[in-house]
């Protein structure tokens, strides 16, 4: 993907963290213009889910028993304008 000018649509999941619920992600789903998946996978935030709001994202605990470290799938999906540092 990288280097490519396709059209992409980006859908997010989000749970809430912490105390306050602050919105964390937990699924990015990526498709091109024709509608093929370029990327959809679950993503286990950093820090403490405290409300899946699962009637609206869908999302489960289940879900996050085999997600995506967030750490991981951030350079997963690397956009040319937004670049990814290595830390």
């Amino acid at each position: 993907m990288a280097g490519s000018r396709e059209v992409v649509a980006m859908d997010c999941e989000m749970v809430g963290m912490g105390p306050h619920r602050e919105s964390g992600l937990a699924r990015c789903s990526l498709v091109n213009v024709h509608g093929a998946v370029l990327y959809d996978k679950f993503i286990r935030p950093e820090g403490e889910i405290t409300d899946y709001r699962t009637r609206v994202s869908g999302v489960t605990p289940q879900h996050m028993v085999g997600a995506t470290p967030f750490a991981v799938a951030r350079l997963e999906v690397p956009f040319p304008s937004f670049p990814v540092a290595v830390e």
